[in-house]
């Protein structure tokens, strides 16, 4: 082999390594450009999987405080009629108590002037 032919070789094989370089690199960032549109789709997902979750956590709790909320309302409730009650039965009876005393004091009264 000449002088000349090797050098065309050694061009030609340097052309060829060019071309795979490039070739790489071209793939290389085609790659990586689907790498974040594939990574910003999941993450994108992951976000919608994680707002429906929160969603889904927070009506359940809301819930919970509602029925919670309803619940301390009827017991409040419970309690002020028993409270109402009580307090009607202690002024009936204090009523009766007064009439008892007054009775008692016009007929302390009335023996008094027979």
């Amino acid at each position: 082999m000449e002088k000349e032919e090797i050098l065309q070789e050694l061009k030609k094989a340097e052309e060829k390594a060019k071309k795979i370089i490039n070739d790489a690199e071209d793939n290389y960032k085609k790659k990586l450009g689907e790498l974040e549109i594939e990574m910003e789709k999941l993450l994108e997902k992951k976000k919608q999987e994680l707002d429906l979750q929160i969603e889904t956590e927070l009506r359940t709790e809301t819930d919970r405080i509602t029925m919670e909320k309803q619940r301390a309302i009827s017991e409040g409730t419970r309690e002020i009629e028993k409270f109402r009650e009580e307090a009607i039965d202690n002024k009936n009876r204090a009523i009766e108590f007064v009439i008892d005393k007054f009775m008692r004091y016009v007929d302390a009264l009335e023996r008094k002037n027979d």
